[in-house]
């Protein structure tokens, strides 16, 4: 039997298999057994809506809670892509007025891609419309779960959330899953002068510490101003915020903070002097130290001799 021969059989019974023909005349396919899925699949469902975006194709939303951001963070971010790509997804919605795709969630990484010339993003993209104050909502849990919002960016969403939403501090708290005292606290701070939150975004003066200063009441803004910058110069702890408080409430002095004097070396090291001396000034500061080397050789030899 020649090769034309053998393709006309062939031919001839893939034709009838297609058919549905047997080789005994019977019609109906062949049963297939159950496919096997790959241990590695098992549970596994694919999302469709992930995708690899250029990133010149996504912008920032405008109107999101955070408002700055570090430089040299996102520097050091950068770096950390460069080897390692962007290990979480960013968060997009697709603008159609804008022909972008619009950042819901991750605007640290994207600024980070870009400077680290990458061409595209991993990203998980939000489909159909989103009202502001959902969009808001998605964006203030995403930022407070991170804890990636400076205190009075924080608050500052908080406010817009509950004036777009009607809700009342406690209601917001339930609906972030957060202690109703942290929602109270981060709103004092909205209450604050602007020259003292001030101070708090630029990491000079502690939260806690500037809701000490709103203790003093409403309409003595220049009098929390002074308060305040005198904290964050003199490094002042939250406990003597609130006696300079109390203080000035009962028309009295505070209480004259004991002076101290840091000494910092090169190598990390630092030595504290507090009191009278560091008070008297540098001669002082200097009989002090030369009283304290002598104490510390005298028991250095005290206990050599114990040993011996």
């Amino acid at each position: 039997m020649g090769k034309l021969d053998d393709l006309k059989r062939i031919s001839g019974a893939n034709a009838r298999h297609s058919l549905g023909l047997d080789d005994a005349g019977q019609g109906g396919l062949a049963p297939v057994g159950p496919v096997a899925v790959p241990e590695r699949l098992v549970g596994v469902l694919k999302d469709k809506n992930s995708a690899a975006i250029p990133v010149d194709r996504i912008v920032p939303d405008p109107d999101q809670p955070r408002e700055h951001f570090d430089e040299e963070a996102i520097g050091r971010l950068a770096e950390s892509l460069k080897a390692r790509g962007v290990l979480q997804p960013l968060r997009v919605r697709w603008d159609e007025a804008r022909s972008r795709y619009v950042l819901i969630a991750g605007e640290r990484r994207w600024r980070a891609a870009r400077l680290a010339g990458l061409d595209r993003v991993p990203c998980v993209i939000h489909e159909g419309a989103v009202a502001a104050d959902e969009l808001l909502a998605l964006q203030l849990i995403e930022n407070v779960l991170r804890e990636d919002l400076q205190p009075v960016e924080q608050a500052k969403g908080y406010r817009r959330l509950m004036e777009t939403r009607g809700w009342s501090a406690r209601e917001l708290a339930r609906e972030l899953h957060l202690p109703p005292s942290n929602v109270h606290r981060a709103l004092e701070l909205l209450d604050l002068p602007a020259p003292v939150q001030d101070l708090v975004e630029q990491g000079s003066l502690a939260p806690a510490t500037a809701c000490e200063v709103g203790r003093l009441g409403e309409g003595r803004a220049d009098d929390q101003v002074e308060l305040a910058r005198r904290a964050a110069e003199e490094e002042l702890t939250r406990a003597e915020v609130v006696e300079a408080v109390k203080a000035r409430k009962a028309g009295r002095p505070a209480a004259e903070r004991p002076a101290k004097l840091e000494i910092k070396f090169d190598d990390g090291q630092r030595v504290t002097v507090a009191g009278h001396a560091a008070a008297a000034g540098p001669e002082a500061v200097v009989e002090l130290l030369r009283r304290a080397i002598k104490k510390v050789q005298t028991e250095a030899k005290g206990r050599k001799g114990e040993a011996a």
